[in-house]
């Protein structure tokens, strides 16, 4: 049996993430039920069904380029959950937003869902993600 989840998570301690880093998801700032939680940088899911997930990082990178983020689950890429924003010169603040749905099949005991960055090494201002399951 499931019960309706929530949890809501921010990361403002501006860690340096490499490319092909995984973006920490720092902290609970709200959390209800039992179907979400965290585990080490990345969010568990337990108990079927679907799974809203809302992401927004704001990210200063290194150099001038492409910064982008992907929402991973199990580490495979979510379909359509990537985002991308060019800066323009070194330290321009960029926002990056994603909006998914992901699906935990009744076979599923969990999944972990994660956020790696690609394109140019960046400190993470702020990453806020919030999971609620439908």
């Amino acid at each position: 049996m499931s019960c309706k989840s929530a949890i809501y998570t921010v990361n403002n301690s501006l860690p340096t993430v490499a490319v092909n880093g995984t973006i920490p998801v720092g902290t609970i700032i709200r959390r209800f039920g039992c179907n979400i939680n965290i585990s080490g940088s990345g969010i568990t899911l337990t108990g079927a069904g679907y799974y809203d997930v809302d992401v927004s990082v704001t990210a200063t990178p290194t150099a001038a380029g492409a910064v982008t983020i992907t929402l991973l689950k199990d580490g495979v890429a979510v379909p359509g959950a990537t985002a991308t924003a060019t800066a323009t010169a070194a330290g321009d603040s960029v926002t990056l937003p994603i909006n998914a749905l992901v699906r935990l099949q009744c076979c599923d005991d969990s999944s972990t869902l994660t956020l790696a960055l690609t394109g140019t090494p960046s400190v993470i201002n702020n990453a806020a993600v919030v999971v609620e399951k439908l």
